[in-house]
């Protein structure tokens, strides 16, 4: 957890509203990966006091901000300065501190532009189709002139913004340097062209309209070589589902999201490097809060992977029900750490619950499993996480012996009678399908007595949960683990009946 001091520099994002946004998430986390002693929030400013807003975030010695919706041109009257190519587009997300002033740039250029060079598309040389022509498109339509599109064609309900686009394009870059074509949606099927970049900038099919899409029916979607959409939630949109129904490959706008917000921490902090394995953990964590990751299992050892760190990574141990995931999760987003739930990565592998799996192949069997996904997070050398391994995975010596070279075990202690209360009307877990009343507070009090030793001779620490909250566990966590980093692992199992030592392993 992040401590703020007299000396942290703070940057913020403005606009209204905000408390949607995922930049305090995204900035936040490069943050505290590159050790940075930076914290940033978000402001809600009201259309009136946007002047004041800027004024006094200046006079209190904010190093940066970012501008959105409705302020990215309004904003740039308050300004001491503005990038020349801000300016020809416009609009400005960024604020740079400077002599007197904030400096204003747009880094949305800069984020799309990256987005469709990761997928794999090249667009120097190719032609493009954008649908819309609002300040997203507008920036997108700069943002594929710098990197040398041959033409664009900008389809929208009405003609006058698209005209506009095309009047700043032609002043900054030249009336014969981009071939620019004006249509409206009902022209999209008449268009002559062909392996060109199909783009899609308005809100339609924005959550929770997930089944709407700006052009239900088109040739465009066979015509098209690859197709980028600005929604990022839904994570798959209808319009990307149209693209991929004629084969074509298609990404959404999380990744112009992300290295949007790259550009303007570079800005802001220009000695500081961000490294790709930081940008990989960061998108890692924005799939996960949205519970959108796409990403196989392979891909999520090459995101994690990085120069072998093992007590970079904490790995939460215990029975079922001990909050290791709800506690995972809270410590994710308040470290940067990625989160890793073993159970929830082998189903995905797996394609089956671990419901199915205990089914088709019994305890045993998944057990198997369990084992092979563990040596391949060994071999993988994944840095930087917090796991949530199943409540049998520590049983196996082998299993244990392997998390101890992972990262910091920590055995989340929890009593019986505790853990019956919160598993009590619990569906979800196949051991304990078909037990009710007693009979399952007998059961969890018997595995619990058997797992016991398994567990401490497991962990590097133990912490008892009952009662504690998270702060307070995580608390307890860090300050055992700085501990340890410093005096090496020195911990004896001790197989004690927990009644006698319940609460003071904390």
């Amino acid at each position: 957890m992040k401590d703020i001091t007299g000396t942290t520099k703070m940057c913020a994002l403005i606009g209204n509203p905000t408390e949607h946004s995922l930049s305090p998430m995204i900035h936040n986390s490069i943050s505290f990966m590159t050790r940075n002693d930076m914290a940033y929030t978000t402001f809600c400013v009201e259309k009136d006091k946007l002047g004041d807003a800027i004024n006094g975030a200046y006079a209190l010695g904010i190093q940066g901000m970012n501008v959105t919706v409705p302020y990215k041109e309004s904003v740039m009257e308050h300004l001491v300065e503005t990038d020349p190519l801000a300016e020809a587009v416009g609009a400005v997300n960024t604020l740079i501190r400077t002599e007197g002033g904030f400096k204003g740039a747009n880094t949305d250029i800069l984020g799309f532009a990256r987005s469709i060079k990761e997928a794999g598309f090249d667009i120097r040389g190719k032609k493009a189709c954008v649908l819309g022509a609002g300040g997203v498109a507008r920036a997108i339509c700069f943002a594929l002139a710098e990197a040398g599109i041959q033409s664009i064609y900008i389809l929208n309900r009405t003609k006058e913004k698209s005209i506009s686009i095309r009047n700043a394009l032609n002043k900054y870059y030249g009336y014969k340097a981009i071939d620019i074509h004006i249509h409206d949606y009902e022209s999209a099927d008449k268009l002559n062209i062909n392996d060109f970049l199909l783009i899609q900038t308005t809100n339609v099919g924005m959550y929770p309209n997930n089944d709407d899409c700006i052009l239900e029916s088109s040739s465009l979607y066979e015509k098209a070589a690859f197709g980028f959409d600005v929604i990022y939630n839904p994570y798959e949109t209808s319009f990307m589902k149209k693209l991929t129904e004629h084969g074509k490959k298609s990404i959404n706008g999380l990744d112009m999201l992300l290295y949007q917000a790259v550009e303007s921490y570079k800005m802001w902090f220009p000695d500081l490097e961000i490294t790709s394995h930081m940008v990989s953990c960061t998108k890692r964590k924005l799939t996960d809060s949205f519970g959108i990751s796409k990403e196989p299992t392979d891909d999520l050892f090459a995101v994690c992977a990085g120069t072998p760190k093992p007590k970079d990574n904490i790995i939460l141990t215990g029975y079922m029900g001990s909050g290791k995931t709800t506690l995972g999760h809270w410590i994710s987003k308040r470290t940067g750490k990625i989160f890793i739930d073993t159970d929830k990565e082998i189903e995905k592998e797996c394609g089956r619950t671990i419901s199915e799996i205990f089914e088709s192949e019994g305890e045993e069997g998944f057990r198997n499993i369990e084992t092979d996904f563990l040596k391949k997070m060994l071999s993988a050398g994944i840095s930087n996480c917090v796991i949530s391994v199943g409540g049998g995975t520590p049983l196996r010596k082998e299993n244990r012996s392997i998390l101890k070279k992972i990262g910091t075990v920590v055995y989340l202690r929890a009593g019986s009678d505790e853990l019956y209360g919160r598993l009590r009307y619990d569906a979800r877990r196949p051991l304990l399908f078909g037990k009710e009343g007693e009979e399952r507070r007998e059961f969890i009090r018997k595995t619990l007595s058997d797992r016991e030793p398994s567990y401490l001779d497991g962990a590097h620490i133990v912490i008892r949960t009952d009662g504690v909250y998270f702060p307070k566990i995580y608390q307890v966590i860090h300050r055992k683990i700085k501990n340890y980093n410093s005096k090496g692992y020195k911990r004896k199992n001790r197989r004690v009946p927990f009644h006698k030592k319940q609460g003071k392993e904390t």
